[in-house]
């Protein structure tokens, strides 16, 4: 195929996919809001008497329930409904609830007819909200979270089938490790973190089945991917949609022999996350697009200015004011809340991360012999891991902030330190 036409199909990939999302969200928007008041009331009732950040473990970080965000959540689902489908899928609107608070708002934005929204919240596509309003035709919000965590763990034993039926057992134990790892189940303590989980579990087999077909398969499929990332989830665990696949693939390429030199496995790589990366972007440029020509208010300064107070905002007496140490921090706070920390930044956990993330790496290659070809993987994966690291440097004040659930991330870099030790180790008098 030649260059010219592989834009053309990416490009298509990306529109055919960007506007099927958009046009279920759009009929989502068309039900009726007196179809799903009742489960709406129910839901909001459900926020009453909770905070907007609540302990579901006594102290520990990583079992945080972020109410705040499920409840604007349901909040900007339920003004989807009121008045023009098209232009309110696009044009997404709440009810701060003023001294009441969020919680009072979703409250009084259902049960209220004369309630209008006035915050602005375009710079999101908020996709999720056509899950809320389909599922509030027959359940509530606790029903939502458990539906969703379910799928997680059906799509999760999915990619496990598919890496059992080619014998790569280790792998399958590597995958349930990871995501053990990083408390999986607690997920569903919010319905924010449930879609990126959802959509990287949804990827995955498709992964591993295209892989065998060529690497065109492998960027097109990436390029959804990025869209449907961007459309769905809100800067929770976005890397791991790109990352844990093309992990498993790297892996199984490997173990398989069909990997090919360090190049040639590194490009495929390479334009898989480009193309996710497009997709991703793309996603976001097109929203405020689209909703900028339908209002007729320029929606990319107001992205923009959220843009930069995740790069470099914070709240006063909370976020570093140092660049340098912010990002720092940011890392550290990430490894605190996996390893169960129960305050923001806890030094044995970050000591714990350094020793796991950075010194098996690179240690045990070097302690056990193995196939040339596998060590070169080993190289990949560890790009691939450091990837999450990276995004804790650049949007440094987001993790810092928001550690109790970005650290989820982390998912990438502990399956690929456990797939390095599956393909790397080798233990004497034993074939692997």
């Amino acid at each position: 195929m030649s260059r010219k036409n592989r834009v053309l199909l990416h490009g298509a990939v990306f529109a055919g996919t960007l506007i099927f999302l958009w046009l279920l969200l759009t009929g989502a928007a068309a039900i009726p809001n007196e179809a799903l008041k009742q489960n709406m009331i129910r839901s909001a009732l459900s926020y009453k008497d909770r905070d907007p950040f609540s302990f579901e473990n006594g102290g520990k970080w990583n079992a945080i329930s972020d109410n705040y965000a499920d409840v604007i959540l349901l909040n900007l689902s339920w003004n989807m409904g009121r008045g023009d489908p098209f232009l309110c899928a696009l044009d997404t609107w709440y009810y701060s609830g003023e001294e009441l608070g969020e919680n009072g708002g979703f409250y009084l934005a259902v049960t209220e007819e004369d309630t209008e929204p006035d915050t602005d919240y375009t710079r999101y596509w908020h996709g999720t909200g056509l899950m809320v309003r389909v599922c509030h035709l027959f359940t509530d919000v606790e029903g939502m979270k458990t539906v969703g965590f379910a799928a997680v763990l059906v799509l999760a034993l999915g990619t496990a089938g598919i890496l059992a039926a080619r014998g790569h057992y280790d792998m399958v134990a590597c995958l349930f490790l990871s995501m053990a790892a990083v408390q999986i189940w607690n997920i569903r303590l919010s319905l924010e973190y449930e879609p990126a989980f959802v959509i990287c579990f949804l990827l995955c087999p498709l992964y591993l089945i295209l892989e065998r077909k060529g690497d065109t398969w492998l960027t097109c499929l990436s390029v959804a991917g990025g869209v449907m990332t961007a459309f769905f989830d809100f800067l929770t665990t976005e890397t791991a949609v790109i990352l844990v696949p093309l992990l498993l693939v790297t892996a199984v390429r490997a173990r398989e022999g069909r990997m090919g030199t360090f190049r040639e496995g590194f490009g495929v790589v390479f334009w898989c996350v480009f193309c996710w990366l497009l997709g991703y972007g793309g996603t976001f440029v097109a929203k405020w697009t689209a909703v900028s020509l339908i209002t007729g208010e320029n929606r990319f300064r107001l992205a923009a200015y959220w843009a930069e107070k995740r790069i470099n905002g914070g709240l006063p007496g909370e976020t570093p004011s140092s660049l340098p140490i912010r990002m720092l921090s940011a890392a550290a706070a990430n490894l605190t809340v996996m390893f169960g920390g129960c305050s923001r930044v806890e030094w044995s956990g970050v000591v714990r991360g350094f020793l796991i993330f950075l010194c098996v790496p690179v240690f045990l290659p070097c302690l056990y012999s193995g196939d040339k070809r596998n060590r070169e993987a080993g190289g990949i994966l560890c790009l691939l891991g450091a990837a999450v690291f990276v995004r804790y440097l650049v949007l440094s004040n987001h993790s810092w902030l928001h550690a109790f659930f970005t650290y989820r991330a982390l998912i990438s870099p502990v399956l690929a330190v456990f797939l390095i030790m599956a393909l790397t180790m080798e233990f004497p008098g034993r074939k692997r």
